[in-house]
């Protein structure tokens, strides 16, 4: 009878050691651990709500330079790697980069228009981004992409196949990399000489 004896006397003690853990915490733990995963489910949408913010800035402040011809803005928002090529490029009115970017008269392939013809002939100009987080190295990226929002849809820009095919004429885009919280170009300018929307 002993063995059952002290197999009572600790479960009655563990039963008060429960109740006084219970009572410390309010009797809230299974309501505290049940919202863990909600409260990272919350704080991982605040945290892509306000890059996606942030991004959307440096967006407009592109765009407005791309408007400006403010050609030591753009250049801060290069690539390091190429800013210097760039800002050589750049001072040359008839370079690739500067008919890509400002002067669509000049751009050898007749079928595209320069970044500033597109925003400028926009009414109004819209920004929209796209964020994604890769499997691969895990860093959250984010694409910029300018549109007329009087011509082109939310719709519109679901579509892969659409974001394609108007990127020569009306629609521009940047691709950018979130890296020690801050944004940072993963493309040339405006994903200058890369396949850009049409590589999704």
């Amino acid at each position: 009878m002993r063995p059952v004896a002290r197999t009572t006397k600790h479960k009655k003690a563990s039963y008060i050691l429960c109740l006084g853990i219970i009572s410390i915490f309010g009797g809230h733990i299974p309501r505290a651990l049940g919202q863990q995963p909600q409260k990272s489910k919350t704080s991982s949408a605040s945290e892509s709500a306000l890059a996606r913010r942030e991004l959307n800035l440096i967006g407009e402040k592109i765009a407005k330079a791309v408007l400006d011809k403010d050609i030591p803005t753009l250049l801060s928002y290069d690539r390091e790697d190429l800013r210097p090529e760039d800002e050589a490029s750049l001072k040359d009115t008839k370079s690739n980069l500067y008919c890509f970017l400002f002067d669509s008269s000049c751009i050898q392939d007749g079928k595209w228009r320069s970044v500033r013809d597109k925003l400028s002939q926009s009414r109004p100009p819209g920004i929209h981004v796209f964020l994604a987080r890769s499997r691969y190295d895990g860093h959250l990226y984010g694409t910029l992409v300018f549109y007329d929002r009087a011509a082109i849809t939310n719709k519109d820009l679901t579509s892969p196949d659409f974001l394609c095919k108007e990127s020569p004429t009306r629609i521009a885009s940047w691709k950018f990399k979130l890296e020690d919280d801050k944004w940072k170009p993963v493309t040339p300018m405006f994903n200058n000489e890369t396949e850009g929307l049409c590589s999704y």
